[in-house]
């Protein structure tokens, strides 16, 4: 599908479930990945239309090294290209989920979420905004079934949903596809990072994702 209807599908996605009202500041969760990234560009471009702002965000969790700074310097850039501002953090997944006696995932999980609602509450904002995309849909409601969720795990995402005080997290890609993000970042010579933690097979998530989905 072509750039256009990537972008009037995600625009009206926005309006039908009422996203970002005017006046906001939208928070974007930018990890570097081709589906942040599209969106952190869409949500860029459409900040007078929609009378909003937009922050980027991103967090280090010093999983991977170099290729993690890397990851951090390359969303500063684009960041800066953008003309949008930026907060950069860092914190230590590994350590916090020794202390928490919790999953490498679950650990990033609460770290990321809880880094980007200090953001939100630093720069002003109600909003954040992650490119979670159909496919990650799928690959939730997968995981719900195979954890036993019942056919509560069935509704999957939302593409709002509160996660501290007044802040919601909001999922504006929900019905555009990972190869359509890709593919909109070529058409855009955004050149996204690749998160090589995504290839490893210790993650649940990453098995269905490589072995048993399309």
């Amino acid at each position: 599908m072509g750039k256009v209807k990537l972008e009037s599908r995600v625009l009206n996605f926005i309006g039908k479930h009422s996203l970002i009202p005017t006046g906001e500041t939208v928070v974007v969760g930018v990890s570097g990945g081709a589906d942040s990234v599209c969106l952190l560009n869409l949500l860029t471009k459409w900040q007078q239309r929609l009378g909003m702002k937009v922050h980027a965000a991103h967090l280090n969790h010093q999983l991977r090294g170099a290729e993690a700074e890397a990851d951090a310097r390359y969303v500063a850039h684009l960041a800066g290209s953008l003309d949008v501002p930026v907060t950069i953090d860092a914190r230590d997944v590994n350590a916090y989920r020794r202390e928490r006696n919790c999953s490498l995932e679950e650990a990033a999980r609460e770290l990321r979420y809880d880094f980007l609602a200090t953001v939100a509450k630093n720069v002003g904002s109600r909003l954040i905004a992650v490119g979670h995309t159909r496919d990650d849909q799928v690959e939730t409601i997968l995981l719900h079934i195979l954890r036993g969720a019942g056919t509560a795990g069935l509704c999957g995402l939302k593409p709002c949903l509160p996660l501290v005080s007044s802040i919601w997290v909001i999922r504006p890609l929900l019905e555009v596809t990972r190869e359509e993000t890709t593919s909109y970042c070529q058409q855009h010579q955004l050149e996204p990072r690749s998160d090589s933690s995504n290839l490893s097979l210790s993650f649940l998530r990453n098995r269905l994702r490589l072995e048993l989905l399309p």
